[in-house]
C-alpha cells in the first residue's frame, strides 16, 4: 500500500501566493487515503473511524480535507487504520488506530490529529501497512513497530507487538523498505533483496515456504532496484527493467497468466522496460518508461481501472495515457499521479475515499486537473479579468481585447471539473456551487487563462 471560519479565511486566500494545486505524495490506505500538495499541506479524505485521518474528527469526508494548517509535510503513507508522514524536517508523525502500538508513541491510545514519535529528525522513508510500520533512518539503519505477535513481520526475532520504534539489527545500509499484512520486503543499498515475517504462500521467493522472524537475503542477485509486498505476494523491480512475482495467486495477481502459486521469483512476462511498480492487497500495478500504466490480479469494483470488475491474470494496460508516474492501490481502490502531479482514483468508494464527493465506485479513472495560476505564460490570454470575486451567483468576465472566448471550465479546489459551458461565455452562474475556493479556465483561439474565486 506505497476548513475554517469561511468567509473571512476564503477572502484573504485571494491575497495568497498562487500556487499548483498539485499533489506531491499520495498514499491509499484501506478505506482512506492521504495526500501531500506540492505546496506542503496535508490532506486526508475517506473513512475516518478512529481519527484516521487526522483532523481532529471521526467523520468521513467524501472530499479532500485539509489537516492543520501546517506547510512543511513532506511524504505520506496510509496504512490500515493509521497513518504515517515525514516533515521537511526529517520529523515523523502518525494518527489514528493505536491498538497495537501502530502510532509508536508508547501508548495504545488512539489519536485523531497528527503526533510527533519521539524528537529524531533524521527519519528518511516511512511505510505503514495494517497495523504496523518499517522506516528508514539517514544513516541506513532500519526501523519497525505495531503489531509483530502473528507473524514477525517487524523482523527483531520476537513475535511480540512494538509500540515504540525499535532497530532490527544493526546493519546501517537499508535503502528501501515495503511493509506488508504479514511480510515485510526490503533492498540494501548494494542491491540485495531480503524479506521476513509470513512465507506460507512462498511470497520470499526463495524456493520454500519457511517463514522469517528476522530478514533473510532471497537469493544471491544485487541488481534488485525497488520491490513491494503485497497479502500474501511479492512483486520486485530489477535495475535492468524486468518485472519478477512471487506468492499466492488465486485471482491472478502475479501476472504470469494463472492461478497457480508459486514460491519462485518469476519473471513477469519478457519485456525489459518497467520504471516502477505498486501494490495492493490482492492486485498489482506498473508503469513503463513510456509511462503507459498496467495492472492484473483481483479487480473488485473496478479496482484495475480497466473498466470491467473481471480479474486479470496478465499484465494488462490501463487506458491509452502515456504520462503517468506513480500508482498504489490500498485495500479496493487506486491512487495515482501523472507528470504534472495530477492524481486519478479509482476502485471502490464506499467510505468517499475517491474524494469525488460521492460513495459511487469507479470502474475508470477519476481525474482530478491540476490547476497552476502564477506569472504569465506563453500562450496566456491578455487584458482579461473576473468579477466580482467573491460573488454569491454570476461571476462576469472583463474581455478588454475583444478575445471571442470559447470555452468556460470550472474546477472545484482540488481539479476535479464541475462545470463547462460553450456559449455565452460573459459570465457563469455560481449560484448553485457550495461556499468555497473554485477555479475558471477560459479558453480563445488557442490560449487560456486560469483564475482562482470564491464563492461566498
Amino acid at each position: 500500500m506505497k476548513q475554517l471560519l469561511l468567509k473571512t479565511l476564503l477572502i484573504s486566500i485571494i491575497g495568497m501566493p498562487l500556487k499548483a494545486q498539485c499533489w506531491k505524495s499520495v498514499s491509499p490506505g484501506v478505506y482512506h487515503t492521504m495526500g501531500v500538495k506540492d505546496d506542503g499541506t496535508l490532506w486526508g479524505w475517506g473513512g475516518n473511524t478512529n481519527g484516521l485521518l487526522g483532523d481532529g474528527t471521526t467523520i468521513e469526508r467524501v472530499y479532500p480535507v485539509k489537516i492543520g494548517t501546517e506547510n512543511n509535510w513532506d511524504v505520506v503513507s496510509a496504512g490500515g487504520s493509521h497513518s504515517l508522514a515525514l516533515k521537511n524536517d526529517g520529523t515523523l508523525w502518525s494518527w489514528g488506530y493505536n491498538g497495537y502500538g501502530e502510532l509508536g508513541d508508547g501508548t495504545f491510545t488512539n489519536k485523531s490529529m497528527p503526533t510527533q514519535i519521539g524528537t529524531d529528525n533524521d527519519w528518511a522513508m516511512i511505510s505503514a501497512t495494517y497495523w504496523s510500520n518499517m522506516a528508514i533512518k539517514d544513516n541506513g539503519t532500519l526501523w519497525g513497530w505495531g503489531h509483530n505477535v502473528t507473524y514477525g513481520q517487524l523482523g527483531d526475532g520476537t513475535m511480540y507487538n512494538k509500540e515504540i520504534p525499535i532497530q532490527i539489527g544493526t546493519d546501517n545500509n537499508w535503502e528501501f523498505v515495503s511493509a506488508g499484512p504479514g511480510h515485510t520486503v526490503a533492498i540494501k543499498k548494494n542491491g540485495t533483496l531480503w524479506m521476513w515475517g509470513n512465507n506460507e504462500h512462498g511470497e520470499f521467493g526463495n524456493g520454500n515456504n519457511v517463514s522469517s522472524i528476522v530478514p533473510i537475503q532471497i537469493g544471491a542477485g544485487s541488481d534488485w532496484l525497488e520491490a513491494l509486498s503485497g497479502e500474501f505476494h511479492t512483486v520486485a523491480l530489477k535495475q535492468d527493467g524486468t518485472l519478477w512475482s512471487a506468492g499466492f495467486n488465486a485471482d491472478g495477481r502475479l501476472g504470469l497468466g494463472t492461478n497457480t502459486e508459486t514460491n519462485i521469483l518469476t519473471q513477469v512476462g519478457t519485456d525489459y522496460d518497467w520504471q516502477s511498480i505498486g501494490i495492493g492487497k490482492s492486485n498489482t500495478l506498473a508503469i513503463k518508461q513510456d509511462g503507459s500504466l498496467w495492472a492484473c490480479g483481483y479487480n473488485y469494483n473496478g479496482l484495475l481501472g480497466d473498466g470491467t470488475n473481471a480479474e486479470k491474470k496478465v499484465m494488462t494496460r490501463i487506458g491509452t495515457d502515456n504520462d503517468w508516474v506513480f500508482a498504489d492501490t490500498g485495500e479496493f481502490h487506486t491512487i495515482a499521479l501523472r507528470e504534472n502531479h495530477a492524481m486519478s482514483a479509482w476502485g471502490d468508494n464506499f467510505y468517499g475515499q475517491l474524494g469525488n464527493g460521492s460513495h459511487v465506485p469507479s470502474f475508470f479513472p477519476v481525474n482530478y486537473t491540476c490547476i497552476t495560476l502564477g506569472n504569465a505564460v506563453a500562450n496566456e490570454l491578455e487584458n482579461i479579468y473576473l468579477f466580482p470575486n467573491p460573488s454569491h451567483d454570476i461571476v462576469y468576465f472583463s474581455n478588454a481585447a475583444g478575445d471571442f472566448i470559447e470555452t468556460v471550465m470550472v474546477f472545484d479546489a482540488f481539479g476535479k471539473k464541475i462545470a463547462e459551458q460553450n456559449k455565452n461565455n460573459s459570465a457563469v452562474d455560481v449560484s448553485k456551487f457550495s461556499s468555497g475556493v473554485y477555479f475558471i479556465r477560459l479558453t480563445a483561439d488557442g490560449k487560456s487563462k486560469n483564475f482562482k474565486f470564491v464563492k461566498d
